[in-house]
């Protein structure tokens, strides 16, 4: 009842008489009202406590019926994560780490605590063939890394100085020094000058992470990373630039981006790369770190690197991060309860049936002389075995951006293999079959 029908009754429990005046808005009426409301909070929170008795329509009881049987655990899972590839995220020390498949990358906060919060990203692909320098020699130039380019201008010199890992960030050292000529161009570090294929309004972000291990870039008016546009007939459309200034700091803590929304007229993107501009008659002297340059599609996303040693465009799975709804987990309270009582085909097959999947079961029986010629000829064992076919199994192949160590072929069960292996009875075997 509400608050006006049990005001109506307290009013009514009142014995007759002047001395206790029942019309509306009098001082005894508003007096009543107090318990009226109380007395319909009560009475609402009783037929909330029915429903929620009711594993099929329980809300504010939810997780109080999964903590009494045993819910989420590892066939009813409330959250679960997946990506079909390795991925690679910083660690709470700002260390650079590579995440496993299906391996979720958490996030850290400001003290390098792990905290619950997990990245996801869409797929993308580093364009770049070689972002982790691979190939390049010390030397006076030396040799640049496989796919890389240099072009220094008249006067000075860029020579590879180094290579290693920072952070965890693959790097290649690069000194630029000599006297720039009277009217200097730019001095230019391409880390790939493959061209690649774009669509008009398309955005692509170029990145790489920099710092000065010596010298400075005092001499210079400007260092820039740079994205160029082309058309499908090879002629200059434009160009995008973003200046930045790289500091003495830690690597991983100075990753610089540019990122361009291509004109309408763009139908291929040319060479993204980092140029210098040295001030006219000016000596310069500096060497800088490059580790893990990326051009990809869309907005900046987190580093992505091929294994060491791999020259190739890697591309990195979407995240998947699964978060089950109120009505899936209170399907997950009935499947459990079911799993209470003694398994039957029907049984089993609406334990799959309510966590959202449709299967078939076959039972099996030996064969004996009264069985048609057709059947299989089947032992004793086999009265114990019972097949479950669902739908198609989802597989993850092996492809050449992957680990030696990886599979080459990982198959993803259907969400009802754990729960019916669990349900089935220790002497059957259960059998599991996919289109």
């Amino acid at each position: 009842m509400d608050a006006s029908a049990y005001l109506s009754q307290l009013l009514g429990l009142l014995p007759p008489g002047d001395a206790l005046p029942r019309e509306p808005g009098s001082r005894l009426e508003r007096l009543l009202s107090v318990p009226a409301a109380e007395l319909a909070r009560v009475d609402g929170r009783v037929e909330a406590l029915l429903r929620e008795a009711d594993p099929a329509r329980t809300t504010e009881m939810l997780a109080d019926w999964e903590r009494a049987l045993g819910l989420p655990d590892e066939c009813y899972p409330n959250e679960k994560f997946s990506r079909a590839s390795t991925a690679w995220y910083f660690d709470g020390a700002g260390v650079l780490r590579e995440a496993a498949v299906d391996e979720p990358r958490y996030l850290y906060d400001a003290a390098g605590q792990r905290t619950e919060a997990v990245l996801v990203e869409d797929v993308a692909t580093n364009g770049i063939r070689n972002p982790a320098g691979v190939d390049a020699i010390v030397g006076t130039p030396g040799t640049m890394p496989t796919n890389w380019a240099a072009f220094p201008i008249s006067g000075l010199s860029i020579a590879v100085a180094g290579f290693g890992i920072e952070d965890g960030i693959a790097y290649v050292d690069f000194r630029i020094s000599g006297t720039a000529s009277a009217s200097p161009a730019a001095s230019i570090i391409r880390a790939d000058q493959v061209y690649r294929q774009a669509a008009q309004n398309d955005i692509w972000t170029y990145s790489q992470f920099m710092r000065v291990v010596a010298g400075s870039l005092t001499g210079f008016s400007q260092c820039r990373l740079y994205v160029t546009a082309w058309n499908a007939g090879g002629a200059f459309l434009g160009q995008y630039f973003s200046s930045v200034a790289p500091s003495g700091a830690r690597l991983a803590e100075q990753r610089y981006s540019i990122t361009a929304t291509l004109l309408p007229a763009t139908t291929g993107l040319g060479g993204s790369q980092l140029d210098f501009l040295p001030n006219p008659n000016t000596t310069v002297d500096v060497t800088l770190r490059i580790g893990l340059p990326q051009l990809e599609r869309g907005q900046l996303s987190s580093p992505i690197r091929p294994p060491l040693g791999t020259i190739a465009a890697t591309t990195r799975a979407a995240d998947q991060l699964y978060i089950a709804t109120v009505q899936e987990r209170r399907q997950r309270i009935l499947a459990r309860l079911i799993e209470r009582f003694e398994p039957t085909p029907a049984a089993i097959i609406g334990l799959a049936a309510r966590l959202g999947d449709t299967v078939t079961l076959t039972e099996f029986r030996p064969h004996d002389c009264e069985m048609a010629c057709e059947a299989p000829v089947l032992d004793d064992a086999w009265a114990h075995a019972f097949q479950v076919a669902g739908g198609a199994q989802q597989v993850v192949e092996f492809t050449c951006e992957d680990h030696c160590e990886t599979p080459l072929s990982q198959w993803r069960t259907g969400r009802y293999e754990c729960a019916i292996r669990r349900f089935a009875p220790a002497h059957t075997v259960p059998i599991f079959s996919y289109a």
